[in-house]
């Protein structure tokens, strides 16, 4: 019977660092971590967890989307781990033991769905007032489009500095992935993105 702790954040620019001191505080047995979007339940760190767990074993994770931002996969993905008889916690849900098992169970179900369900409406509510300013940031000429983080006109100058530097190992065409990402610190993934859009403004 293991304690297993999921992470994950949005991208590989963010930090762990809140989740992982929980992960140690409640002394997990083993913690998997996914550095991606919660709108894709398909990361390989979150595969490779719902794997490892087997009957008794318990997966907490420090909120409940960090499960996923889909109503539906969130509820899928807690079907599944019951089916297998693994308990679920996750820290930003309230706990209502009764004492009685069926009670208890309702009560996870009915939160955890509404929980999901506020959550992934908050989002569609958001995406359309970006949707709306957009279109009038449009009619007023004022859209620039979403700033790229590694680009020549990033505001950050370090991640333009990398930028140049990834552009340069480009054109030279002798460039490693895996060296390029420890030379600058930062993800396979970064580099290989970075390195198509260059490909493909060429």
């Amino acid at each position: 019977m293991s304690l297993v702790f999921y992470a994950r954040v949005s991208s590989t620019d963010q930090n762990l660092a809140r989740q992982l001191a929980r992960a140690k505080k409640v002394q997990a047995d083993k913690i998997f971590a996914d550095k991606l979007s919660g709108k894709d339940i398909q990361r390989p760190e979150f595969i490779k967890c719902l794997a490892y767990l087997r009957e008794g074993d318990t997966l907490e994770v420090l909120s409940l989307d960090r499960l996923s931002r889909n109503y539906q996969d969130i509820k899928n993905i807690v079907s599944e781990l019951r089916h297998k008889h693994v308990a679920f916690i996750a820290d930003d849900l309230p706990n209502l033991a009764t004492g009685n098992p069926l009670i208890d169970q309702f009560m996870l179900d009915m939160i955890i769905g509404l929980m999901s369900f506020v959550a992934q409406n908050e989002r569609e509510k958001i995406k359309e007032r970006q949707r709306q300013g957009i279109i009038e940031a449009k009619k007023r000429g004022a859209y620039i489009g979403k700033q790229l983080e590694y680009a020549p006109n990033s505001v950050n100058p370090g991640k333009r500095a990398i930028y140049f530097g990834l552009q340069a190992a480009y054109q030279s065409q002798t460039y490693s992935i895996t060296q390029l990402a420890k030379q600058y610190g930062i993800a396979r993934s970064t580099v290989y993105r970075v390195m198509k859009r260059i490909k493909e403004e060429e």
